[in-house]
């Protein structure tokens, strides 16, 4: 096991896991075939996997922290960064949650979504969760499950968002400073068309979660 209590990227690995499932599971259920095997990139401690388990789903989960995979006992369990992933095999469904695609630098953004290309089957599907069109800061408390948490202090510069949130967990306070972008349906849809695939549909109201395609006659391998 990793001996930091964070993983790489400065996740707090108490956080993710403690942090409940926020529907996400049966969002993504509700959206593909009953059954489907889904690739999972960005898996962390399973907060997603463990509920597409249970709603019937094979799930190969990969993560950068072996000490988030350690906590997933459902699923087989991948250790590589999700940009240079290359499993030589394909699947109905590729998964990217937890807002990959708001990372301010769009070339890695770009590989994020090469390896997804490159794992999805032509006539799959990948399902990528963004921040919701509409989405406004708040420094207010929330309470999810056993966390309380709040964003402790943001700065906008127009679409550039930097902040660090802080969550308090078993008694402990964590804090996780991260940057993100604020992409336009443009930009992500650029994205998307350098690597080979297409936005085909929203799956929520607020925005937050779009479900690509391979494009036509494009080779992703």
């Amino acid at each position: 096991m990793d001996e930091s209590p964070y993983a790489p990227d400065g996740s707090p690995i108490a956080l993710y896991a403690t942090l409940p499932a926020l529907g996400e599971p049966e969002l993504v259920h509700g959206a593909v075939p009953a059954g489907s095997e889904i690739l999972e990139l960005g898996a962390g401690a399973g907060r997603i996997t463990r509920g597409l388990v249970a709603l019937g789903h094979p799930v190969v989960a990969v993560d950068q922290s072996q000490a988030m995979l350690d906590r997933i006992d459902a699923a087989e369990t991948i250790l590589a960064d999700l940009e240079k992933l290359s499993l030589g095999r394909r699947f109905p469904v590729v998964l990217l949650a937890s807002n990959f695609v708001n990372d301010p630098d769009r070339s890695r953004v770009r590989a994020y979504l090469d390896s997804c290309a490159r794992h999805v089957l032509p006539n799959g599907q990948v399902l990528i969760q963004g921040y919701p069109r509409d989405w406004q800061p708040s420094s207010e408390w929330r309470d999810l499950g056993g966390v309380r948490l709040r964003l402790r202090s943001f700065e906008l510069d127009g679409a550039q968002l930097r902040g660090e949130m802080e969550y308090v967990v078993a008694g402990q306070t964590l804090f996780h400073a991260f940057e993100a972008l604020l992409a336009t349906e443009a930009q992500i849809d650029a994205d998307l068309e350098a690597a080979g695939l297409r936005r085909h549909r929203y799956l929520d109201d607020a925005g937050s979660w779009t479900e690509a395609v391979p494009r036509a006659g494009v080779a992703t391998a």
